[in-house]
């Protein structure tokens, strides 16, 4: 339901307010604010300043004036304001023929000051408009409203005029003015909707946001769809991966060990090879030490191995470098009453000495 509140006489921002009140084919109600709060209390309200708070001007602007507008307005406004621009709330009503124009000039602090006081009561008006400014616009009126006339209507004037004022400018006023002195608060009502609302600006009333619970929610399900999709995919992806890997590593084993036969757990066989290889190399090293041993024992500390091979099942193949032969036979023999079974060839002179092959059975 939609309800108008009425500050029918100008008043401090924080003073004593005279308010009147009425809904939508109601009676109109008189009291303070605390009891037009608890009222009025989640309604549509609309708020009606007197004329006296602003002041209403018809100017002229340079035609083409686009985005300069504005700063016309505020130029051909010099002249008729007291006040610094700056200080006030401008409300321009629509160009006429593209250069003419109405406007309301009010305190932006005291119109500010209003706001916040009536929102701490809890009420927040949709609409702010100037009372003079609510008449009906099919015909110039003069309507009797709270101790004084308010004149406007189809006429280009927004006045607000006590009984010293009427009587000042009655002979200036349009014969075909329409004098109304019956019950204002419907006429007021039929004519805020074509107003000029004081609400622009910095005064705008932003809207509440509603929290889009279901936009969010379906956002959440897509979100976590996108995850599970993305998770099932990374693991099919894996696991072809390990798949192909495993076949690649099988392949590989298969080709280097052909004779390992048919592979129940290559991941132990490899472990079992390590294992193996690990003890033949311990071997290996074991034999190495003991030929060494042989070697210092038997006399060798004259010859120089030149190169050394070693075969399971056939022993250690040695090129071995002297200053003479009688060096090298002196070692075969060594090795010979050490219990080793050693052959002897392929010897020959050289530039510096001589060099033979020597062959250590296991």
């Amino acid at each position: 339901m939609q309800a108008w509140l009425y500050l029918s006489t100008p008043a401090p921002a924080d003073g004593d307010w005279p308010l009147t009140w009425w809904r939508t084919g109601g009676d109109a109600v008189q009291g303070d604010l605390v009891q037009a709060a608890a009222d009025l209390a989640g309604l549509e309200l609309t708020l009606l300043l007197p004329a006296e708070a602003a002041s209403h001007h018809e100017i002229d602007v340079p035609a083409r004036s686009g985005r300069w507008l504005r700063q016309a307005i505020h130029s051909a406004l010099e002249d008729k304001l007291l006040d610094d621009p700056d200080n006030l709330h401008l409300v321009q009503g629509p160009l006429r023929e593209r250069r003419h124009c109405r406007l309301f000039v009010l305190k932006r602090d005291w119109l500010g000051q209003v706001l916040e006081r009536l929102a701490g009561h809890g009420l927040v008006p949709a609409r702010v408009h100037i009372d003079a400014d609510c008449l009906p616009a099919d015909r110039p009126l003069a309507l009797f409203c709270a101790g004084r006339w308010l004149i406007g209507g189809a006429l280009p004037q927004r006045l607000a005029l006590g009984a010293d004022d009427l009587a000042d400018l009655k002979g200036r006023l349009p014969a075909a003015l329409d004098w109304r002195e019956d019950t204002p608060w419907a006429l007021l009502a039929e004519g805020s909707r074509q107003a000029l609302d004081l609400r622009t600006g910095e005064f705008a009333l932003r809207p509440r946001r509603r929290v889009p619970w279901r936009g969010l929610a379906l956002l959440v399900a897509l979100g976590l769809a996108a995850q599970l999709v993305h998770d099932v995919g990374n693991r099919l992806l894996l696991e072809q991966r390990t798949a192909a890997l495993a076949q690649d590593n099988l392949a590989t084993w298969q080709q280097r060990f052909p004779d390992q036969g048919r592979v129940v757990d290559l991941a132990r066989q490899v472990r079992a090879r390590q294992q193996q290889a690990g003890q033949s190399d311990l071997g290996l090293a074991h034999r190495l030490d003991n030929l060494a041993r042989l070697w210092k024992s038997s006399g060798g500390g004259l010859a120089e191995v030149g190169r050394l091979d070693y075969q399971a099942g056939e022993g250690w193949t040695l090129r071995v470098s002297a200053p003479a032969f009688a060096d090298i036979e002196r070692l075969r023999e060594g090795l010979v009453r050490q219990g080793r079974i050693v052959l002897s060839d392929s010897a020959v002179r050289e530039a510096d000495g001589v060099s033979a092959r020597l062959q250590i059975k296991d």
